[in-house]
């Protein structure tokens, strides 16, 4: 399986379901609240009710489960070492295992696990909202939040088009890898062969290639935008208005009951 179809943040999979209906800006206020809600989560039962609530968004958004389960394999190693450094480095509580140096306490095991499914939980709001909001729809969501923040002098119109950008370019970047990957292995070089330090090695000639693919990618979007007209600062109008309906108050209030009641049972 290549690298842009394992990691799934930044493309979008159409759908005509409730969650790809709603107003882009409900979804990122809902996945704002949504991830401040699990960074603050300490109990086994607001874990529950978390995955509840995701594994509902899954169903009714109409995203195939194994999409989702795909996406996750990019961040399975960062997982997995968070959670060592958690489990051998963290004290207190019952001792459960001492081996020489090494220990293993209770509270490293809970705060392992607390750690390991903030991450997967995160990922896969972060995934929900890009699988089911446009790029230009979620430029424009940030954009009009961001309005009075405008008042300030912050360019907000720069910064969501930044935003926009920069999800758009995660799968083009890792397309672009995955050609240079195949290329390098046309020429015999084996990336899973060998120990982990000869493996390592294997993906030092593809770093320049990509670092020149980055910027060659990111001075054609300048021409491409400059081409258009596009000049920083200047007032621009939309092509669609955003506005609320019944359904986007709706969610968003079932929402903010579920983050108050993950809120409450926090610990």
């Amino acid at each position: 399986m290549s690298l842009s179809q394992s990691f799934i943040i930044g493309q979008y999979v159409h759908r005509n379901s409730i969650i790809h209906r709603l107003d882009p800006r409900a979804k990122l206020v809902i996945a704002f609240l949504f991830m401040l809600s699990v960074m603050l989560l300490k109990s086994w039962l607001s874990y529950a009710l978390s995955a509840v609530f995701v594994a509902c968004v899954v169903t009714i958004s109409q995203i195939p489960l194994s999409y989702i389960v795909r996406g996750l394999k990019p961040v399975w190693l960062i997982v997995i070492v968070t959670s060592l450094f958690h489990i051998f480095l963290t004290q207190g509580g019952r001792l459960w295992l001492e081996a020489g140096v090494f220990s293993i306490h209770e509270e490293g095991v809970i705060k392992a696990g607390n750690m390991a499914i903030r991450i997967i939980l995160l990922l896969v709001i972060a995934s929900l909202l890009t699988l089911t909001t446009k790029l230009g729809d979620l430029a424009q969501a940030i954009e009009d939040l961001l309005k009075p923040a405008k008042r300030l002098g912050i360019p907000t119109q720069e910064f969501a088009l930044m935003i926009s950008w920069t999800i758009r370019f995660i799968p083009l970047l890792l397309n672009e890898t995955d050609k240079v990957m195949k290329a390098q292995q046309a020429r015999g070089v084996r990336f899973n062969s060998g120990n982990i330090v000869r493996r390592l090695r294997s993906y030092i000639p593809i770093v320049v290639p990509i670092l020149l693919l980055a910027f060659q990618k990111a001075e054609n979007a300048s021409l491409a935008v400059e081409a258009r007209g596009y000049s920083p600062g200047m007032n621009r109008t939309q092509l669609r208005t955003l506005a609320f309906k019944k359904l986007d108050y709706q969610v968003l209030i079932i929402s903010i009951l579920c983050c108050t009641l993950l809120f409450v049972l926090r610990k």
